[in-house]
């Protein structure tokens, strides 16, 4: 009888410990953007950001401020000069910094959990960490619902599922007031989005994919791409500057990813084809708001750079004082900066795009 109650008692500490030992270390599996099934027997504490897309990446992560403790490496592919991050972690200088392009090599010492990745990166990068046993999980943002996508993903990775959701919430809100705002116009304006670059003594010029999330904005504000049948769906198309004579657009909207959209756009009123051109046509020529980023990439800064362009297109629905308070409400609300940070810091470096 003593040894049968002795065997029970035992029984009951192995399943009991067993269980315990669940609980300290769930397992769960979260899908990426390329749709697998990434196995974790516990939350990753040391996460490493590299590839194409590092700073886009770095962006969304800190959506989790909370979390930043867990990343332990970023490779240096930033747009900006301005550290951005360094404002809203004090402890971001303490990161390693990868080399650009960087590989296993590089990566496989830092002993990480995780390395988080751009779908793109899976056969340079992402197959290789895999072999040597480090976790690869894959995000995408080339459009809204990929974007809502990768904060889900990182949500779950970084055991902050309800913060992810929120956002996604938030995001969704902001987007159906412009929407809302914005609908139903009487004038269907035609647009002109392109990237120009400096190059020799001229420019070039190229526009998004008809895919891509800054087609797709203009379209959400019941506004015409004038360049939507000549864009390939794979990337930038590079066009000349008799094809935008041609199109003959009513608003042309000036992205330049080194921060030099505000330049561009005074140098461009100045020169002697554009001039005639712009003023024959009465064309409103604006240079796209960049602070850290330009606003009109797939990053956590979209939302601003459609109420931006809302406020281009539809001024009396969408004042600017409309979107000076989002961006403040933004930076608070999305990454907990203290309002006098945005005053002095983000807001003088916007203020000249309006």
């Amino acid at each position: 009888m003593k040894k049968t109650i002795f065997s029970i008692i035992i029984i009951c500490l192995i399943v009991g410990c067993t269980n315990l030992a669940k609980i300290e270390n769930p397992s769960f599996s979260i899908q990426d953007a390329l749709g697998r099934h990434v196995e974790f027997t516990d939350f990753p504490e040391r996460i490493v950001i590299a590839g194409k897309q590092t700073p886009t990446i770095s962006n969304f992560f800190y959506l989790f401020p909370s979390k930043s403790d867990k990343l332990v490496a970023i490779e240096n592919r930033s747009q900006s000069k301005n550290r951005f991050l360094s404002i809203i972690d004090k402890d971001f200088e303490s990161k390693l910094a990868l080399d650009k392009g960087a590989g296993v090599e590089q990566i496989s010492p830092i002993n990480p959990d995780l390395v988080i990745l751009v779908s793109s990166m899976k056969e340079s990068i992402g197959n290789s960490l895999q072999e040597v046993g480090i976790n690869v999980i894959y995000v995408s943002f080339e459009n809204i619902e990929e974007i809502f996508q990768a904060i889900q993903i990182l949500g779950s990775v970084l055991d902050s599922e309800t913060r992810a959701k929120e956002l996604v919430s938030e995001y969704q809100r902001i987007n159906f007031e412009i929407n809302e705002e914005t609908a139903k116009n009487h004038k269907v304006e035609d647009v002109l989005l392109i990237q120009v670059t400096t190059i020799d003594n001229g420019y070039s010029y190229k526009v998004p994919s008809t895919e891509w999330l800054q087609t797709k904005m203009i379209e959400d504000l019941e506004a015409e791409p004038v360049w939507k049948l000549a864009s390939l769906s794979g990337g930038w198309t590079e066009i000349n500057i008799e094809q935008i004579i041609n199109w003959n657009p009513e608003t042309i909207l000036v992205i330049n990813y080194q921060g030099h959209s505000l330049e561009i756009v005074n140098e461009l009123l100045e020169n002697d084809v554009w001039k005639i051109f712009l003023d024959e046509k009465e064309i409103n020529l604006k240079a796209f708001p960049y602070d850290y980023s330009s606003w009109d990439q797939p990053d956590t800064r979209w939302i601003l750079g459609k109420a931006w362009i809302a406020n281009i297109l539809y001024p009396e629905k969408i004042p600017e004082s409309d979107v000076i308070g989002l961006v403040i409400d933004f930076y608070s609300y999305f990454y907990t900066v203290e309002e006098t940070i945005i005053s002095n810091e983000i807001l003088p470096g916007i203020s000249t795009f309006f």
